[in-house]
């Protein structure tokens, strides 16, 4: 059934199709508030609370959209509004901590993970952190065109902007993107200093690295670190569009349709409490 469908179900009252709209959203929206804010937590946090406004939104669907246009409109207002309370990343402060010298990564602190997923995790994180440091606008106009990969004029429809104003801002975000990346990324460019496994102890040691709770939580068979550095002497130079689209979708932490079946639950005690 499609999202459209579930909405229309919903909207009248079907707690079923609520439940199965919500796990159809819930990993786009986790996405986005992933890559907007940065860290799990807070993102967590967004991610519920965008899904809440569109339960609560339901009602004002036209259907002159696709369903996911328009969850990813309330999605992204809400995040900008959300940044705008945020501390700002800077690329100066990020590059203060970059270029580690060569060292092997302690086996006493990576507590036995293996040392290709804390490689992983500190490229999944060092991109993140670069991509924070993009100021609101320009940052969502990467994530949607870039991240999330869709067209431009779905992009602009989302933002309330023209197809041509929103091009311009996913190029001013990919020039700054690169420009960074390729005067210090060893996996943007293989001559840089900067390299993943010689980020890790220095992570471990300020408490930002934790072999407990990775990202991925799982061994992969290959990493996106290894896909992109198996074919460094293809071409010696990349893109930053390239670093973010060959990661792994960053996944919910949790059903977040859950929290709507406790909700719904909650809201039909209270009723009949009052009934009564």
């Amino acid at each position: 059934m499609t999202l459209e469908a579930l909405a229309e179900l919903a909207s009248k009252g079907d707690k079923e199709a609520l439940e199965a709209l919500v796990r159809g959203l819930q990993g786009p929206m986790y996405q986005l508030a992933r890559r907007m804010l940065g860290l799990p937590e807070p993102a967590r946090d967004a991610t519920q609370e965008i899904l809440i406004l569109i339960i609560t939104q339901l009602s004002t669907f036209r259907g002159e959209s696709a369903l996911t246009t328009w969850a990813y409109r309330i999605g992204t207002h809400y995040l900008l509004r959300e940044k705008k309370r945020a501390r700002r990343i800077t690329f100066a402060g990020i590059a203060e901590n970059l270029e580690q010298p060569p060292n092997a990564i302690d086996p006493v602190r990576a507590a036995g993970v293996e040392e290709r997923l804390l490689a992983e995790e500190m490229f999944l994180g060092c991109t993140q952190a670069v991509l924070s440091a993009l100021e609101p606008s320009l940052r969502i106009a990467f994530v949607l065109g870039a991240v999330c990969e869709l067209p431009a004029p779905e992009c602009a429809e989302i933002l309330g902007i023209e197809a041509a104003a929103f091009r311009k801002r996913l190029s001013r975000a990919r020039a700054q993107l690169d420009e960074f990346l390729r005067r210090r990324c060893s996996v943007v460019h293989p001559d840089n200093r900067c390299q993943c496994r010689f980020q890790v102890n220095f992570n471990l040691t300020n408490g930002r690295l934790h072999p407990a709770s990775l990202l991925l939580r799982a061994s992969r068979e290959t990493t996106s670190l290894e896909v992109l550095q198996a074919h460094a002497e293809l071409r010696r130079v990349r893109e930053s569009i390239e670093l973010y689209q060959a990661q792994p979708p960053l996944e919910p932490p949790e059903d977040f349709a859950l929290h709507v079946r406790a909700m719904l639950a909650a809201a039909t005690a209270l009723s009949g409490t009052l009934e009564r």
